[in-house]
Protein backbone atom coordinates (compact mmCIF):
# COMPACT_ATOMS: atom_id res chain seq x y z
CA UNK A 1 0.00 0.00 0.00
CA UNK A 2 2.90 2.00 0.69
CA UNK A 3 4.89 1.54 -2.24
CA UNK A 4 1.36 2.53 -4.33
CA UNK A 5 0.93 5.91 -2.23
CA UNK A 6 4.80 6.69 -3.41
CA UNK A 7 4.26 5.45 -6.60
CA UNK A 8 0.75 7.87 -7.09
CA UNK A 9 2.74 10.36 -5.40
CA UNK A 10 5.51 10.17 -7.17
CA UNK A 11 3.41 10.68 -10.75
CA UNK A 12 1.40 13.45 -9.24
CA UNK A 13 4.56 15.70 -8.34
CA UNK A 14 5.63 16.57 -11.85
CA UNK A 15 1.60 17.72 -12.75
CA UNK A 16 1.97 19.53 -9.45
CA UNK A 17 4.66 21.27 -9.92
CA UNK A 18 3.82 22.29 -14.02
CA UNK A 19 0.41 23.61 -12.97
CA UNK A 20 2.30 25.27 -9.90
CA UNK A 21 4.77 27.13 -12.26
CA UNK A 22 2.26 28.02 -15.09
CA UNK A 23 0.46 29.77 -11.61
CA UNK A 24 3.94 31.32 -10.95
CA UNK A 25 4.35 32.36 -14.77
CA UNK A 26 1.14 33.81 -15.03
CA UNK A 27 0.69 36.08 -12.34
CA UNK A 28 4.29 36.66 -11.25
CA UNK A 29 6.42 36.68 -14.61
CA UNK A 30 4.62 38.49 -17.11
CA UNK A 31 0.70 40.34 -17.22
CA UNK A 32 -1.22 40.51 -20.09
CA UNK A 33 -2.28 43.76 -21.73
CA UNK A 34 -5.70 44.52 -21.51
CA UNK A 35 -6.97 45.36 -24.40
CA UNK A 36 -4.44 43.96 -26.97
CA UNK A 37 -2.60 45.92 -29.07
CA UNK A 38 -2.74 46.14 -32.75
CA UNK A 39 0.16 44.86 -34.37
CA UNK A 40 1.48 44.24 -38.17
CA UNK A 41 -0.10 41.61 -39.84
CA UNK A 42 1.73 38.50 -40.83
CA UNK A 43 3.16 35.45 -39.51
CA UNK A 44 5.86 37.31 -37.41
CA UNK A 45 5.79 38.09 -33.64
CA UNK A 46 6.46 41.63 -33.01
CA UNK A 47 8.86 41.89 -29.69
CA UNK A 48 8.81 45.92 -28.52
CA UNK A 49 11.60 46.95 -25.91
CA UNK A 50 10.37 50.38 -24.31
CA UNK A 51 13.57 52.15 -23.19
CA UNK A 52 15.36 55.49 -21.85
CA UNK A 53 18.43 56.42 -23.08
CA UNK A 54 18.38 57.69 -19.30
CA UNK A 55 17.93 54.57 -18.08
CA UNK A 56 21.23 52.66 -16.22
CA UNK A 57 19.11 49.11 -16.29
CA UNK A 58 18.21 49.70 -20.42
CA UNK A 59 21.82 50.11 -20.96
CA UNK A 60 23.19 47.54 -19.02
CA UNK A 61 20.59 45.14 -21.04
CA UNK A 62 22.08 46.27 -23.89
CA UNK A 63 24.92 43.45 -24.40
CA UNK A 64 22.54 40.68 -23.56
CA UNK A 65 19.85 42.34 -25.83
CA UNK A 66 22.25 42.03 -28.63
CA UNK A 67 23.16 38.82 -28.27
CA UNK A 68 19.51 37.58 -28.18
CA UNK A 69 19.19 39.78 -31.16
CA UNK A 70 21.61 37.42 -32.81
CA UNK A 71 19.96 34.49 -32.47
CA UNK A 72 16.37 35.42 -32.06
CA UNK A 73 13.87 33.23 -33.83
CA UNK A 74 13.55 34.15 -37.51
CA UNK A 75 9.66 34.46 -36.67
CA UNK A 76 10.08 37.25 -34.81
CA UNK A 77 10.37 41.37 -35.36
CA UNK A 78 11.97 43.57 -33.22
CA UNK A 79 11.46 47.01 -32.22
CA UNK A 80 12.96 49.71 -29.79
CA UNK A 81 10.40 52.23 -28.58
CA UNK A 82 11.63 55.12 -26.93
CA UNK A 83 9.90 55.86 -23.52
CA UNK A 84 7.37 59.30 -23.75
CA UNK A 85 5.52 58.61 -20.69
CA UNK A 86 7.39 60.61 -18.00
CA UNK A 87 8.17 64.76 -18.49
CA UNK A 88 11.77 63.63 -17.34
CA UNK A 89 12.40 61.08 -20.35
CA UNK A 90 11.06 63.41 -23.23
CA UNK A 91 14.20 65.04 -24.64
CA UNK A 92 16.00 61.37 -25.33
CA UNK A 93 12.55 60.23 -26.73
CA UNK A 94 12.54 63.42 -28.81
CA UNK A 95 16.54 62.37 -30.01
CA UNK A 96 15.37 58.71 -30.32
CA UNK A 97 12.82 59.76 -32.68
CA UNK A 98 14.53 62.10 -34.65
CA UNK A 99 17.60 59.55 -35.02
CA UNK A 100 15.05 57.41 -36.83
CA UNK A 101 13.71 59.91 -39.07
CA UNK A 102 17.40 60.58 -40.40
CA UNK A 103 18.71 57.36 -40.81
CA UNK A 104 21.16 57.37 -37.65
CA UNK A 105 19.78 55.07 -35.48
CA UNK A 106 21.91 52.07 -36.23
CA UNK A 107 25.33 54.41 -36.36
CA UNK A 108 24.23 56.18 -33.15
CA UNK A 109 22.33 54.15 -30.95
CA UNK A 110 24.68 52.51 -28.90
CA UNK A 111 27.34 55.64 -28.72
CA UNK A 112 24.28 57.95 -27.26
CA UNK A 113 24.02 55.10 -24.10
CA UNK A 114 27.69 55.03 -24.18
CA UNK A 115 27.39 59.10 -23.66
CA UNK A 116 25.31 59.15 -21.01
CA UNK A 117 26.17 56.13 -18.90
CA UNK A 118 30.09 55.67 -19.81
CA UNK A 119 31.27 58.88 -20.23
CA UNK A 120 28.72 60.70 -18.23
CA UNK A 121 27.88 63.29 -20.66
CA UNK A 122 24.89 65.84 -19.83
CA UNK A 123 22.47 65.15 -22.87
CA UNK A 124 18.88 66.38 -21.90
CA UNK A 125 17.94 69.46 -24.20
CA UNK A 126 18.19 69.89 -27.77
CA UNK A 127 21.05 72.28 -27.68
CA UNK A 128 23.34 69.47 -26.13
CA UNK A 129 21.84 66.57 -28.12
CA UNK A 130 22.31 68.69 -31.55
CA UNK A 131 25.97 69.12 -30.53
CA UNK A 132 26.46 65.98 -29.35
CA UNK A 133 24.89 64.18 -32.74
CA UNK A 134 27.04 67.18 -35.20
CA UNK A 135 30.36 65.93 -33.48
CA UNK A 136 29.26 62.46 -34.10
CA UNK A 137 27.72 62.06 -37.30
CA UNK A 138 27.22 63.97 -40.64
CA UNK A 139 24.27 66.02 -39.85
CA UNK A 140 24.89 69.53 -38.66
CA UNK A 141 23.28 70.54 -35.65
CA UNK A 142 21.18 72.57 -36.91
CA UNK A 143 19.53 70.18 -39.14
CA UNK A 144 19.31 67.92 -36.14
CA UNK A 145 17.51 70.50 -34.20
CA UNK A 146 15.24 71.24 -37.28
CA UNK A 147 13.78 67.52 -37.13
CA UNK A 148 14.16 67.41 -33.21
CA UNK A 149 11.91 69.80 -32.69
CA UNK A 150 9.53 68.91 -36.19
CA UNK A 151 5.64 68.34 -35.83
CA UNK A 152 6.49 64.85 -37.43
CA UNK A 153 8.81 63.94 -34.27
CA UNK A 154 6.35 65.45 -31.61
CA UNK A 155 3.91 63.54 -33.27
CA UNK A 156 5.74 60.07 -32.81
CA UNK A 157 6.46 61.35 -29.13
CA UNK A 158 2.72 61.59 -28.51
CA UNK A 159 1.74 58.32 -30.17
CA UNK A 160 4.20 56.37 -28.10
CA UNK A 161 3.37 58.25 -25.11
CA UNK A 162 -0.22 57.11 -25.52
CA UNK A 163 0.45 53.20 -26.60
CA UNK A 164 2.42 52.90 -23.47
CA UNK A 165 -0.30 54.02 -21.62
CA UNK A 166 -2.66 51.70 -23.18
CA UNK A 167 -0.17 49.09 -22.32
CA UNK A 168 0.55 49.58 -18.98
CA UNK A 169 4.10 50.64 -18.78
CA UNK A 170 5.32 52.20 -15.58
CA UNK A 171 8.76 51.76 -15.68
CA UNK A 172 11.76 50.62 -18.32
CA UNK A 173 13.00 48.31 -20.00
CA UNK A 174 10.16 46.74 -20.84
CA UNK A 175 9.20 44.03 -23.34
CA UNK A 176 5.79 44.03 -25.33
CA UNK A 177 4.95 40.48 -26.75
CA UNK A 178 2.86 40.28 -29.49
CA UNK A 179 0.87 43.23 -28.26
CA UNK A 180 -0.41 40.71 -26.18
CA UNK A 181 2.14 40.20 -23.15
CA UNK A 182 3.97 42.78 -20.98
CA UNK A 183 7.58 41.62 -18.86
CA UNK A 184 10.40 43.49 -17.56
CA UNK A 185 13.43 43.06 -15.07
CA UNK A 186 11.46 43.25 -11.84
CA UNK A 187 8.31 40.76 -12.87
CA UNK A 188 10.96 38.61 -14.60
CA UNK A 189 13.18 38.14 -11.50
CA UNK A 190 16.13 40.02 -13.33
CA UNK A 191 17.82 40.97 -16.90
CA UNK A 192 19.19 37.58 -17.99
CA UNK A 193 15.56 35.91 -16.84
CA UNK A 194 13.88 38.68 -18.99
CA UNK A 195 14.87 37.87 -21.95
CA UNK A 196 14.27 34.19 -21.35
CA UNK A 197 10.76 35.25 -20.69
CA UNK A 198 10.51 37.13 -23.78
CA UNK A 199 11.53 33.75 -25.11
CA UNK A 200 8.62 31.81 -23.53
CA UNK A 201 5.96 34.56 -24.27
CA UNK A 202 7.16 34.76 -27.73
CA UNK A 203 6.72 31.21 -27.49
CA UNK A 204 3.26 31.77 -26.11
CA UNK A 205 2.27 34.11 -28.75
CA UNK A 206 3.14 31.27 -31.87
CA UNK A 207 0.53 29.17 -29.78
CA UNK A 208 -1.82 31.74 -29.90
CA UNK A 209 -1.41 32.67 -33.31
CA UNK A 210 -1.97 29.10 -34.64
CA UNK A 211 -5.07 27.87 -32.17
Amino acid sequence: MRRQLALVVGLALPLMMTVAQAGVVESMEYVRVSPVQPVPPGPKILVQEVFWYGCPHCFHLEPLLNKWLAHKPADVTFERQAAAISPYWLPQARAFFAFKDLGLLKALHDKFFNAIHVHHEVLDNAATISAWVAHHSHVSAARFTSVYRSFAVGLAVRKARQQQNEEGIHSVPTFIVDGRYRTNPSLAGGRRQLLREVDYLVHKAQHAETH
